[in-house]
């Protein structure tokens, strides 16, 4: 927890579960039936695009499917207040099974920035070293 509060201190959202459907972290009420329907971003690209990532009910376009990290944006409006996703799974996480972390972000904030703060996170504190 305080890993995730310090890595990642600017990420609007941050939600870690397992394959399973334990939340690991969270710093909001996050849906379990909405993180097992996000984990599908990981398969299909084109599925992924059409699909986006659905969190608290927001939509996020997906932009980016770069497996193991998925990222993207709300769209509608104007860019400045856009909200950036990023999605991660790590293969091996606690109890040995796959993992994911997710988070949003507002500018100044971007995932050129957030997307290798993720996955630094997820390597560091998710994945099972081995």
């Amino acid at each position: 927890e305080s890993a995730a509060k310090s890595i990642l201190k600017d990420a609007s959202r941050v939600v870690a579960w397992s394959e399973d459907g334990k939340i690991l972290y969270s710093d909001f009420q996050a849906d379990p039936a909405e993180l097992k329907v996000l984990t599908n971003v990981f398969g299909d690209r084109d599925g992924a695009i059409r699909s986006g990532m659905v969190v608290g009910g927001t939509r996020y376009e997906v932009h980016r499917h770069h497996p193991p990290a998925v990222y993207g944006r709300t769209m509608g409006g104007a860019p400045e207040t856009s909200e950036g996703a990023a999605v991660v799974k790590v293969e091996t996480g606690p109890g040995g099974q796959p993992c994911y972390c997710f988070i949003t972000y507002r500018m100044p904030h971007i995932s050129a920035r957030m997307v290798p703060l993720l996955q630094s996170f997820c390597s560091e504190q998710l994945a099972t070293k081995g």
